[in-house]
């Protein structure tokens, strides 16, 4: 008998402003295991995501392009 992963933890970033559906997905793997990682490259997508460490990053709300910098 052996053991294999069934499934790979899969991380997405999803934007919290109101009414907006959008999510966005790392291009890769690496970026889709680790939720670090799927934070960083959202961020270089242009998405408005708090920094993993450091000054603000305990604001849990992330925003996608369109919604960047907060409610309107």
């Amino acid at each position: 008998m052996s053991t294999h992963e069934a499934q790979p933890p899969v991380y997405v970033v999803r934007c919290d402003s109101p009414d907006c559906g959008a999510v966005f997905t790392p291009s890769s793997e690496f970026g889709r295991r680790h939720a670090h990682s799927a934070r960083v490259a959202a961020r270089d997508a242009g998405w408005d995501v708090p920094p993993n460490r450091g000054k603000g990053s305990r604001s849990p709300i992330d925003y996608c392009p369109e919604h960047a910098g907060g409610p309107r």
